[in-house]
């Protein structure tokens, strides 16, 4: 087995590595004095940097269950009926506005009428695309007295 560094030997102590790789390891650092030179000293920074932080390890840390504030409890109620009052909202602006509409109750137009029946429901582009004319003559009082269609 080649040897080892300080990072593959920290991953060795804090047991991050393969279960299978464990004892290969173990036995490499008790016949390298190189490797077991850097494993003593992985130790020791160790035993350093528990003494420091307290002897605190990650297993004796308790983390405290999380409490809500009273605001929190009122801010998530307020999102909560934040999307209904939306929704609420948009609904009576639709039919606020939608009640105003009144039927079309004019007369369409005999002129328009008969462009329409012309056209019988094709592009109303029809007539420029074909280079037609469709003239409609009127009265005062909007009655077609003649229509004309030119090529």
């Amino acid at each position: 087995m080649k040897c080892l560094n300080r990072i593959e030997i920290q991953e060795f102590l804090d047991k991050e590595i393969e279960p299978s790789l464990i004892a290969r390891i173990s036995d490499h650092i008790e016949k390298c004095e190189k490797c077991s030179s850097l494993y003593r000293e992985a130790v020791e920074d160790n035993g350093m940097i528990n003494k420091l932080l307290g002897d605190s390890s990650q297993d004796k840390i308790s983390i405290p269950p999380f409490k809500r504030t009273v605001f929190d409890k009122k801010r998530d109620r307020l999102f909560g009926i934040v999307p209904i009052l939306t929704a609420a909202a948009v609904i009576v602006f639709i039919f606020l506005f939608r009640s105003h509409r009144e039927p079309v109750s004019e007369k369409i137009p005999e002129a328009e009428l008969l462009m329409y029946e012309f056209l019988d429901g094709q592009d109303l582009n029809k007539l420029w695309h074909d280079k037609t004319q469709l003239l409609i003559i009127q009265d005062e009082k909007g009655n077609v007295i003649q229509s004309i269609i030119t090529n």
